[in-house]
């Protein structure tokens, strides 16, 4: 677990406990009674008023991604991009999880429409720039026309006019970007083009729009009299900013005191909250609702032609976005139990439920109700990680919700939701797919602290239900059918011993590490693995310092090494080619359950689009060189400079020859010399992960090709070797001060033969980096970054001499990728690869250290 990411879930933690403190002491003279009886007061027209905003809200929401489409030229369906951006919206603004923030969403879904991450991050770009206008422009009229009442209070006029003006600048510097006279402009390594007048119009019409609409769906349930609307804007944009500034899922508690600090004292918290309530139900859950439907419906019904069009436009986002969707709902009907735990029973119900239940399994069924909640909300993470386990566990808890919801208080609103979610997780069974246990993932301290969140807020809430009530040590053990409170401070006990329980259980055993070294008998299977595959590269596994995940038939696998946050795949999954897709999704998912960022290097283009349905783009990184053996030979004019490096080894006395795995155990040490003697030389220490390094229990597995003078060992590199008639190759390339010119180019040559006479058809010469590089080839930028590096950066790296040395044998040139995730991510995955390779970060830039 990141110290950074501890200390922001203690930070929204502290801030929703304070808002809650705030809020109980803002409404002390509100009872549960009286919150009930105002919520009912709200008129139904006005509701129904309110849900045409919201419908409306969202509609001007899509066309934010339907503008932002036609800025960066692609126009794909317009009906597909609603859908998806509808759905992405209403999980996102409900849930509040950074997992399906709009950013992350479009990432993930976007790539798989044929986006380069260039486009995707012009998009993104563009659509938050769409996003900020609006509140700049509202925030800035608010603070000069008609400021909300605490802010007059606590900013003399002068001060909200500069404030206000400084909000409007912002927003008309923006708009004055075509006054530049330029189509783009430049941001790091990025360069996005300029919007056009007509299309920053549209942006200021939308984003204004937007806001105005969302704060008119609150302001249309406001009693009368009513503050103007603009007033309310003013109030409501700075509360939903300190929302999101909190980190708090949805802003939930901070929104809320925020609005009633802001409003007050034209208008009271007795009158502002319970609207506040109904707000949330119309504008938050009912389309949260509608999305979850959604997904449910397609899930059920995707193979049936009525729905067909609908499966095809939800595309690659149901895939994504059911197990976030659904743990997002489960995660809902644990608070639901949970607050309604807090709650006092309509008496009318109660009273009927005398008759109709044993009053023992009513008290059972209030506090099994409470520890059901929280399992619910436990269980949530698990089932966002498609975990079959957490799907089932999810399914006979949400089950058992209904029964005690009906038995406890006969809610049968609330065993309503919990069937509608139970009905929804049922019809998405084949979404589930990990086969994982429930708690074997690692310590999250954003979730847990929104799980801790939750108990406080039921806890508040049970207070604040319960403030009539004198509290005694009696209350604990009072049993009765009128006894709220006490049942109440039962199951708020339980819950709250549920939640220790788990906490101490992952501190006490916080999982499997990130990155388990293989074992003694991985590499043995490695070594099985990797001399029956048609390439060579999974020989890089048996140096040890890469991590191993496995297939199910232990026929194949995936090695990785961690750089910060950054989870490097080194080459494609070794392993049958219908088992490639499911390796690269056990990856993504151990990537996501540890918060890392996905990158898969020198990959090939054989596997790209399994890349791409994982949410991650690429860019071209180098070439690699396949030399083939079928018609290699030394003879012809344009193997003269090859015959002459051999010739003269032979002048000077050096012979090859190829010792066995057995015999390299015996010249080990002359071996080490050897390499010793080459790094001094060099001025270099070993590099790893993608490069070899000399490592004894990795060279024995090998065969290894050695120049000798007089049995004196002047050269040697280790042969990867590929199953019979497939891929050779070498790693470990390394001579003594006393080899003559040409050894290596000589030795080469050598191996060559050596290989095409024993039937093996191609020679890998590995990758010449950024070779063949252009701005074709991903973001323009880097692709000038590339060329400009290839050509100049001879102290960092011969980038041209790699590439002139292995031109020298012919070989034809097969490209080689990055993958990532896209966006401004590209940078920190090159730097994070480059230290893995290096060995640090400072070995980069002191080869020696």
């Amino acid at each position: 677990m990141k110290l950074s990411a501890a200390i922001r879930a203690l930070f929204s933690l502290v801030l929703l406990i304070a808002a809650l403190f705030f809020l109980r002491q803002e409404v002390d003279a509100l009872n549960w009674p009286a919150l009930n009886a105002a919520v009912r007061r709200i008129p139904a027209d006005r509701v129904w008023v309110a849900g045409l905003l919201t419908l409306l809200n969202f509609a001007v929401l899509t066309c934010f991604d339907q503008l932002a489409f036609r800025h960066i030229g692609r126009r794909p369906r317009a009906a597909a991009v609603a859908l998806t951006s509808f759905i992405a919206y209403a999980v996102s603004n409900a849930v509040g999880f950074a997992l399906v923030s709009g950013a992350a969403v479009r990432y993930r879904f976007y790539s798989r429409w044929g986006l380069s991450s260039g486009q995707i991050a012009r998009l993104v770009v563009f659509y938050s720039s769409t996003f900020w206008l609006g509140l700049l422009v509202l925030g800035g009229a608010a603070l000069l026309v008609a400021p909300a009442p605490a802010v007059s209070a606590l900013v003399p006029a002068p001060g909200l006019r500069i404030a206000g003006l400084a909000l409007l600048a912002m927003a008309g510097a923006y708009a004055a970007l075509p006054l530049l006279g330029r189509q783009s402009v430049r941001v790091g390594s990025w360069r996005f083009s300029i919007p056009t007048p007509a299309q920053i119009a549209a942006q200021f019409a939308l984003s204004t729009a937007d806001w105005l609409l969302a704060a008119a769906v609150l302001w249309e349930l406001l009693p009368d009299p009513r503050p103007s609307l603009l007033t309310l804007t003013g109030a409501f944009v700075a509360a939903q900013l300190a929302g999101l500034v909190s980190h708090v899922p949805a802003g939930a508690g901070i929104f809320e005191s925020t609005m009633v600090l802001l409003m007050a004292p034209s208008m009271s918290a007795v009158t502002l909250v319970p609207v506040l309530v109904v707000y949330r139900a119309v504008y938050y859950l009912a389309p949260f609702a509608v999305a979850l439907g959604v997904l449910a419906i397609d899930g059920s019904y995707q193979n049936r032609a009525l729905l067909a069009r609908l499966s095809g436009r939800l595309g690659a986002l149901k895939s994504w976005m059911n197990p976030s969707a659904f743990a997002g709902a489960t995660f809902l009907a644990g608070a639901v139990l949970l607050f309604s735990g807090a709650t006092p029973a309509v008496a009318s119900r109660l009273a009927w439920l005398t008759h109709a239940v044993p009053f023992p399994l009513l008290e059972v069924s209030h506090f099994v109700a409470s520890v059901i909640g929280v399992t619910l909300l436990l269980l949530s993470r698990s089932l966002a990680r498609r975990s079959v386990a957490a799907w089932a566990l999810s399914s006979v808890a949400l089950a058992a919700g209904v029964v005690t919801s009906l038995l406890k208080g006969a809610d049968y609103e609330e065993a309503l939701l919990l069937s509608a979610i139970l009905g929804a997780l049922v019809a998405a069974r084949r979404t589930f797919d990990r086969k994982a246990a429930v708690f074997d993932e690692p310590w999250s301290a954003p979730w847990f602290a929104a799980v801790v969140a939750v108990v406080a807020a039921s806890v508040f809430l049970g207070t604040f239900s319960y403030k009539h009530v004198e509290y005694s040590t009696e209350l604990w053990w009072q049993f009765e059918m009128q006894a709220d409170a006490s049942r109440f401070l039962r199951s708020s006990v339980g819950a709250g011993i549920a939640v220790l329980v788990f906490g101490l259980r992952y501190l006490l055993n916080p999982g499997p590490p990130a990155a388990p070294r293989p074992t003694a008998e991985e590499l043995s299977d490695v070594a099985i693995v990797a001399g029956s595959d048609p390439h060579t590269y999974a020989h890089m596994a048996l140096l040890g310092d890469k991590s191993l995940i496995w297939n199910t038939a232990g026929s194949g696998f995936a090695m990785y090494a961690i750089q910060g946050r950054t989870w490097v795949l080194l080459h494609d999954p070794v392993a049958p080619p219908e088992d490639v897709p499911g390796l690269l999704r056990a990856f993504v998912d151990r990537v996501d359950d540890y918060d890392g960022v996905p990158v898969a290097y020198e990959i090939r283009s054989d596997y790209l689009q399994h890349y791409a349905r994982l949410g991650l783009t690429h860019v071209k990184i180098g070439e690699e060189a396949v030399v083939p053996l079928h018609e290699f030979s030394l003879d012809g004019r344009a193997r003269k400079g090859l015959r002459t490096s051999v010739h003269r080894l032979e002048r000077e006395g050096l012979h090859f020859r190829v010792l066995s795995p057995r015999d390299v155990h015996w010249r080990m040490e002359e071996l080490r010399r050897v390499s010793d003697e080459w790094l001094e030389r060099k001025v270099v220490a070993e590099k790893g992960f993608s490069l070899g390094f000399f490592d004894e229990e990795y060279l024995r597995r090998c065969p290894i090709a050695v120049l000798e003078r007089d049995s004196r060992i002047e050269a040697f590199t280790n042969l990867l070797v590929g199953r019979a008639g497939g891929e050779l190759s070498l790693d470990l390339a390394r001579y003594r001060l006393s080899a003559p010119p040409s050894t290596m180019e000589g030795l080469f040559a050598h191996v060559m033969l050596w290989g095409r006479d024993r039937g093996y058809s191609r020679f890998n010469l590995g990758m010449a980096p950024l070779a063949g590089v252009a701005p074709v080839h991903g973001p323009v930028v880097w692709g000038m970054f590339a060329k400009y590096v290839y050509e100049h950066g001879a102290e960092l790296y011969n980038f041209q001499g790699v590439r002139a040395f292995k031109e020298k044998f012919a070989p034809d040139w097969e490209p080689r990728y990055l993958a990532y995730p896209g966006g401004f991510a590209l940078a920190r995955a090159l730097a994070d690869v480059s230290a893995l390779v290096a060995g640090g970060y400072r070995r980069i830039f002191f080869r020696a250290a």
